[in-house]
């Protein structure tokens, strides 16, 4: 049986893979190597990526913005700029500060494409593989994760050579992208820009995503902060940090099942099995820092964060019909404020506490999400 697989679909995959893979998650693989480059701490690396965070959150806001006058053609094209140019800025200096500004505006990129990319699948995608091509581009960034943390594993950790190598990828895709991807269809309203109602976006069944959306966002951003930098820290194995977030990656494989599962189960039960094994995920390094738990832990984590991350579009697809992609754009704020609390306030608790304690907190955190399970008619 054939699957079918649109090419916005595998754009959008690779995409995902630089902009998530290589700098918002290989980010926080590369924090022991920023460390000894820049003489930083891990709190203050900590607050560079809430920083990051920040552009992230202005990259979200732009496209409530423009995408509705102009389409997500542009905004995707401009995402995936970013990424490349802020990856090559922050791989090619010696100065904090010029590495800080890399960063945020590699930070930018998410934002711009992340809900982008679900608005140009709603328009010009057939809705029976919507949900499929949604969970494949939101896999992108497993892809990215895996292939950053082979190269680190072949490199030696040589940050710089994978970053560059991130930025180059990025200018070919974006080079794809500009020749591929199609133009929204302004005869929808797109070129007279469309009102928002915003009472719309507060319906009784739109507060439990938002909810979700700010809880995910403290505890996913904390752990991909830190998670590598305390690996490094406890296990002096060679490049330990790289295997812990190879792992993670290969278990995020899981989210290209994402819309499938939905399709079998609904979205109250994929929901509450994912959370509850994506806080265990947490937990268990609380309980025991051996390599068995370390291994237990990223395997979990990649897989309920990945199918996670693929749920979101598709759970706002479900609970905003009409504008998907506006929807997915106030969930994706309220996503990224939690992911700009997280690092800079666990980053503070690590001047007084252990790692342990940091995954133990948003571990439980983590666990409140299954109070806000998601209310759609299909559920």
């Amino acid at each position: 049986m054939e699957i079918e697989i649109p090419a916005i679909s595998i754009i959008g995959l690779l995409a995902l893979s630089v902009i998530f893979g290589w700098f918002r998650y290989g980010y926080g693989l590369l924090v022991p190597e920023f460390k000894q480059a820049f003489g930083v701490s891990a709190s203050t690396l900590g607050v560079i990526s809430s920083l990051s965070f920040v552009s992230f959150l202005a990259g979200v806001v732009a496209v409530l913005m423009v995408v509705s006058k102009f389409g997500s053609r542009p905004v995707i094209l401009i995402g995936i700029f970013a990424a490349s140019t802020g990856l090559l800025m922050a791989s090619l200096t010696s100065n904090p500060l010029i590495f800080t500004v890399g960063c945020v505006v590699a930070g930018l990129s998410p934002g711009l494409t992340w809900s982008s990319f679900s608005e140009n699948v709603n328009q010009h995608v057939k809705k029976t593989v919507q949900e499929r091509s949604l969970a494949v581009i939101s896999t992108g960034s497993t892809l990215g994760l895996i292939v950053i943390s082979t190269s680190y594993l072949f490199l030696d950790g040589q940050w710089r050579i994978i970053w560059i190598t991130g930025s180059v990828i990025g200018f070919l895709i974006f080079i794809w992208a500009f020749r591929s991807i199609p133009s929204s269809n302004h005869d929808k309203g797109g070129g007279k820009g469309v009102k928002i109602n915003k009472r719309s976006f507060l319906t009784k069944n739109a507060r439990p995503l938002y909810v979700a959306s700010l809880l995910f966002g403290i505890t996913e951003s904390t752990y991909w902060t830190y998670a590598a930098d305390f690996v490094k820290e406890n296990f002096f194995v060679d490049n330990s940090n790289a295997i812990f977030f190879l792992i993670t990656g290969l278990g995020g494989i899981a989210g290209l099942w994402a819309g499938d599962l939905i399709n079998k189960l609904g979205h109250k039960i994929c929901f509450a099995v994912t959370i509850l094994l994506y806080s265990i995920s947490m937990v268990v390094l609380f309980i025991s820092q051996s390599w068995l738990f370390v291994g237990m832990s990223g395997l979990l984590f990649g897989s309920t964060f990945m199918l996670y991350a693929a749920y979101l579009p598709i759970w706002s697809a479900k609970v905003f019909p009409d504008t998907p992609e506006k929807g997915f754009s106030v969930s994706v704020i309220l996503l990224n404020i939690g992911a700009i609390i997280g690092p800079a306030v666990f980053g503070g608790v690590l001047k007084f506490a252990g790692y342990e304690w940091v995954f133990l907190i948003i571990g439980l955190i983590a666990c409140l999400k299954v109070l806000v399970m998601p209310s759609t008619r299909e559920a």
